[in-house]
Parts: C-alpha cells; structure tokens; sequence
C-alpha cells in the first residue's frame, strides 16, 4: 500500500498522484496542522484551549466524493469555505493555523487504528462523535515530529 505525503497545494493539479480533479478514491487522510497556542469554539465540544505545536487529525472518506473531502478541508483552511461541518473545520479554518501537510492511503479504512496509536490530544471526543475512540487528534511538538509519526503508523497498519 502507499502512503502518500503531499503538501495540501497539491491535490487536485496536475502534481497529485489521487487525481483528484477527476478522481474520487476514497481512503484514509491525515491534516497535519501548525497551531499556535489558542483557544477557539469547536461546534458542539464548546471553546477548546490548544497549546503551540503539531496537530494530526484523522479522517475517513468513503462515502461520496471519497478523499475529494480533502479538498474542501484545504478551502476551509485557505478561508475560501466558511460552513462548520465538523470539529476540523473550526480548527483547520482559523486564521492563525495552517494546514501543513496531508498523509493519506486509498482504500484501506484505517481512521481509528492510526489515531489509537497516535499521540493523545488535548480535546477528548475530537473527531470521534461517530466511533468508540477517545479523539482523532493528536499533537505533537512540531509539524515533522507529525509527519514522521502519523507517516510510520500508516504504514504500520496498513
């Protein structure tokens, strides 16, 4: 299986190895963010304090559109799509965060198994509302401490 690592610019151009300009797979992603210390709304799990450094957040795409979905978390993170769907977007879509990079398989529905081995997040229920998981983000201290991990658990459990 391949993991892919892709800045976010890349999808849907003529750079991404998804094609997802005319493509559909779907898949499991990973949002790795840069977050400065804040404290922000997050829908439903009220205002949440986020301390300085890495977030991964896991996600699934396997209904319509499959890993497209990452397209628009790119658009709420550009500040191009305003609508609050889930608890990513109140993150990945303030100001001061930037999407850093996006790790994803396709084909393979590994959500809960990368964000169990994963390292614990500062907001329980976090992208979990619909599974039995604690969270589906973990932080780290910096983007490549992310990268490396949420890079190596993919390959481990896929």
């Amino acid at each position: 299986m391949t993991v892919h690592s892709l800045a976010p610019e890349t999808f849907g151009t003529d750079d991404d190895p998804l094609e997802l300009d005319t493509h559909s797979p779907s898949g499991t992603y990973a949002l790795v963010f840069d977050v400065p210390e804040l404290t922000t709304e997050v829908g439903a799990l009220g205002e949440q304090r986020f301390p300085a450094g890495s977030y991964v957040y896991l996600g699934s795409a396997f209904g319509t559109g499959g890993l497209r979905r990452v397209l628009r978390h790119r658009r709420v993170a550009e500040g191009d799509h305003d609508a609050r769907h889930w608890h990513v977007d109140y993150l990945g879509g303030h100001p001061d965060v930037t999407l850093s990079r996006v790790v994803c398989v396709v084909d393979s529905d590994i959500e809960c198994d990368v964000a169990a081995a994963l390292a614990d997040g500062p907001v329980d229920g976090f992208g979990s509302s619909d599974c039995d998981c604690t969270s589906h983000l973990a932080r780290y201290e910096t983007v490549d401490e992310a990268l490396d991990a949420s890079t190596a658990v993919f390959r481990q459990k896929g």
